[in-house]
C-alpha cells in the first residue's frame, strides 16, 4: 500500500512538474509576441493621403502649436529605421497642464486611421514611450494631437520610413 501511494505521489509530482514547465514555456512564447503592432500591414497598404499635384506634397492640414509642446524624439522625422521601432514623444506644458484625455494619434491616409487606443497604455501627461513597436516596411506619416486643460491644442506630424 505504501509503495502504491509512493508511485501515485511520484506520478502526480511528475505531472505537476511537466504542466508547470509547459506553462512556463507557453508564457515565454506568449511574451515574444508582446511587440505592439502600431500600424498593421493591412492598414499600411491603404490608399495614401492625396498629394498636391504642383508640389508632390501630401496635403495634411498643417501643424498647430497653441497647446502643449510636442517633441518627437524617436523616430526622427524623415529618417529610416529597422523594426521594432522605439517611439518617444515628449509633451511639455506651456500655460496649463496637459490634458491626456485629449490625446489623438492617427496614421495619415486617404482616410486617417485612429491608433490612439493602441498607444494610450504607453502615454502619460509627460509623453508617449513605446519601447518596441512593430510597423510594416514603408513610409509612414503619423499625426499626434494633444490639448491642455484650457483647450489649447497642438498638432505635430512625423514622417519616417521603416526598412
Amino acid at each position: 500500500m505504501k509503495l502504491r501511494r509512493h508511485i501515485v505521489a511520484t506520478g502526480l509530482l511528475s505531472m505537476a512538474i511537466c504542466v508547470g514547465s509547459l506553462q512556463l514555456v507557453e508564457s515565454v512564447y506568449a511574451g515574444m509576441d508582446k511587440v505592439l503592432w502600431l500600424i498593421t500591414p493591412q492598414e499600411a497598404s491603404m490608399a495614401p493621403a492625396p498629394q498636391n499635384k504642383k508640389t508632390g506634397e501630401i496635403s495634411i492640414g498643417g501643424e498647430i502649436d497653441l497647446g502643449p509642446r510636442i517633441d518627437v524624439l524617436k523616430p526622427s522625422n524623415g529618417k529610416r529605421a529597422a523594426p521594432p521601432i522605439e517611439i518617444e514623444i515628449k509633451f511639455t506644458q506651456k500655460t496649463s497642464p496637459v490634458d491626456l484625455t485629449s490625446l489623438k494619434v492617427s496614421v495619415v491616409k486617404f482616410i486617417d486611421i485612429d491608433i490612439t487606443g493602441r498607444v494610450l497604455a504607453y502615454a502619460t501627461t509627460s509623453g508617449i514611450h513605446v519601447p518596441s513597436a512593430q510597423l510594416p516596411a514603408g513610409k509612414h506619416t503619423v499625426r499626434i494631437s494633444i490639448a491642455d486643460q484650457d483647450g489649447l491644442r497642438s498638432i505635430r506630424e512625423v514622417i519616417f520610413e521603416v526598412l
